[in-house]
């Protein structure tokens, strides 16, 4: 559900606001501990106590680390008032979703409700004032009795939608301002990078980019453990791409010498559910095609039963516009399965579609159809090209296997 006016989503936001703080507080503190040192190296380097041959090299050393951790204390405590500030700008757009989002969304509800109020008097005063030939002619009282009625639905429409507006105008300053802050966090971090000017070089850079990876990894590949279609191919795309990503980065890091023959071991074996889940899928339908077919077996079902239209027959002349009216029939009552899914079941079907088609054949079994001879052979084949039960415990061991290496790789690299 969106605003009409800005088109943002109305959501609960992500993030925990006190995490959040606590971890700007703690780079803040982090900062004053790395000046407070720097400013002692920077004593230690200009002490006259160092001047000889013995301790030269130490006051080198100090003056040298003391403009290191001067830049960072800058980056650090720059960035860390960013995300203070941006922790109570997100604590105070969560505490108005925590008690208005319901009411925002109520009120567009209470808005269409009305709005298809609204249509449907006004279809029935224009049906009472043009009738068919076959038609009796309305008496005044229903023309008076729809009048009344589209008049009684128009006054509601106007109070829902004044509530729907005011309802949405606060989202949207709420989320409005929510948004401003989170921009001008980033702006601030990057204010704090640009001011210390310390860039970490090429490998600190590295070192880096695999720790974000094998976050973002984690977390995608648990989304991706609840989340079907549509977005599982795009998952999917994006969770090889990262890993292939960070398997480039530590056969780099390899080469230089700066990872172990372990890591890149580790780093493969993240490719391997990708290349084996391939083979193991095979055959398995997509959900896209199960919906469109299924449904389309309900169509022709539907169609066969409706009779044959006569011209001398007034009673079959709507006959046509049940025939037209059979795919939306099909459609309303096998609606695409919801994208969450189990994430057990989606390990051991090898992926989340599986589950979402078993849904949708449940569906199917439990319609007005589901004894129909074509109905019954469509929903035993679409079922027998699902995973078995061996495929299952490979899908099981692959999954499993692969993930807990991968953990481990994560929990145990030197970044």
């Amino acid at each position: 559900m969106r605003s009409p006016f800005t088109q943002n989503e109305l959501r609960p936001l992500d993030g925990n606001p006190t995490t959040i703080w606590d971890d700007g507080q703690a780079f803040v503190t982090l900062a004053g501990t790395m000046s407070e040192t720097a400013d002692l190296l920077t004593e230690i380097g200009d002490s006259s106590v160092h001047k000889s041959k013995g301790t030269d090299k130490l006051g080198d050393m100090a003056k040298d680390s003391s403009g290191d951790l001067s830049d960072a204390a800058v980056r650090y405590e720059g960035t860390g008032k960013a995300l203070r500030t941006y922790a109570n700008a997100l604590r105070t757009a969560q505490n108005w979703l925590d008690l208005h989002l319901e009411e925002v969304r109520n009120a567009e509800n209470d808005y269409q409700d009305a709005l298809d109020a609204k249509e449907t008097a006004d279809r029935k005063v224009s049906s009472l004032d043009h009738q068919w030939p076959w038609e009796d002619e309305p008496t005044q009282t229903e023309k008076d009795e729809a009048s009344g009625a589209a008049d009684a639905a128009a006054g509601s429409l106007s109070a829902a939608e004044a509530e729907r507006n005011s309802q949405w105008h606060s989202f949207d300053h709420v989320f409005g301002t929510w948004s401003d802050a989170y921009d001008d966090a980033v702006d601030g971090v990057q204010k704090a990078m640009d001011a210390a000017d310390n860039g970490d070089g090429f490998w600190g850079f590295v070192d880096d980019l695999l720790t974000v990876i094998s976050v973002v990894l984690i977390v995608l590949t648990v989304v991706a453990l609840i989340i079907g279609a549509p977005f599982t191919g795009l998952l999917a795309g994006i969770i090889l791409g990262l890993t292939v990503l960070s398997l480039g980065l530590t056969l780099l890091k390899y080469a230089d010498g700066r990872a172990t023959l372990t890591e890149v071991i580790i780093a493969t074996v993240s490719l391997l559910p990708f290349g084996i889940g391939k083979v193991l899928s095979k055959g398995a339908p997509a959900l896209g095609a199960v919906v469109k077919g299924g449904r389309g077996v309900v169509t022709s079902v539907i169609r066969s039963g409706i009779p044959r239209m006569r011209l001398l027959h007034p009673s079959t002349w709507g006959k046509p516009f049940q025939w037209m009216a059979a795919p939306f029939r099909s459609m309303h009552n096998l609606p695409r399965p919801g994208m969450f899914v189990n994430p057990l079941k989606t390990i051991v079907n090898g992926g989340p579609e599986a589950q979402q088609i078993q849904r949708f054949l449940t569906t199917m079994n439990g319609s007005r159809w589901a004894s129909n001879p074509a109905v019954q052979n469509f929903v035993t084949q679409t079922a027998g090209s699902l995973p078995g039960r061996f495929t299952q415990f490979l899908n099981a061991v692959n999954w499993t296997g692969a993930a807990g290496l991968t953990g481990y790789g994560a929990a145990t690299a030197p970044w």
